[in-house]
């Protein structure tokens, strides 16, 4: 009996030991446009876009935001409510072909961006319904 006892007891512990579910937030960029585009996203904990000092040193490959000519990406979140208590995220979209012609500093210096959309609150993600089109 009193092993019965200790095994629920701990069964019920486990249960309520588990955190819950973060809850799951999809956020779209829409490339509507007929040429290809890099994204960046920054915070107001890491600075602006232009503060980075070299785009392929700080991202590797920078494929892996790339967004093709009518197509769609999609990053799903997990923190963004908490990231957003922490300040702004901008999302940053450039030409694709100018990241890789076009040396970053002179991107820097002379702002050659397609689009930039600033959030400072959860309302300001919920109007625009968790996406970005381009253009």
């Amino acid at each position: 009996m009193l092993r019965k006892f200790v095994i629920i007891c701990c069964f019920a512990v486990l249960l309520t030991a588990c955190p819950e579910d973060l809850p799951l937030y999809s956020f779209r960029i829409m490339n509507q446009s007929n040429e290809d585009i890099f994204w960046l996203r920054g915070s107001e904990q890491y600075g602006e876009w232009y503060e980075i000092p070299s785009i392929h040193s700080h991202m590797g490959n920078i494929d892996k935001q790339k967004i093709l000519s009518g197509d769609t990406y999609t990053q799903v979140f997990t923190d963004l409510k908490t990231a957003l208590e922490k300040g702004w995220i901008k999302y940053w979209l450039f030409n694709y072909d100018s990241v890789n012609t076009i040396p970053w500093e002179r991107i820097c210096a002379e702002r050659i961006i397609l689009k930039e959309v600033t959030f400072n609150t959860w309302e300001d993600y919920e109007r625009c319904n968790f996406e970005i089109a381009y253009p």
